[in-house]
């Protein structure tokens, strides 16, 4: 369940500022998600990608663990 959660935060959050971008710059919808995926010189994208995957597996071992104290707790 928090992985269900956590996409549709990531998504949901990206559909926002994807829409607030495309009201300030006039851009097209297509156009301000590349501009959001495009990364500049000098960006750590090792940072960026890495927050995002560390955030994924801590959901996924959450998701994990409530499943399992669940399946106990019915015992």
């Amino acid at each position: 369940m928090v992985t269900f959660v956590y996409l549709v935060m990531y998504i949901g959050m990206l559909v926002l500022i994807s829409l607030i971008d495309m009201f300030i710059w006039k851009q097209s919808f297509f156009q301000v998600i590349l501009r959001l995926f495009t990364l500049d010189e000098g960006t750590n994208e090792w940072l960026i990608g890495g927050t995002v995957f560390i955030g994924f597996i801590c959901s996924i071992v959450i998701d994990y663990r409530l499943r399992k104290n669940k399946g106990q707790k019915q015992v």
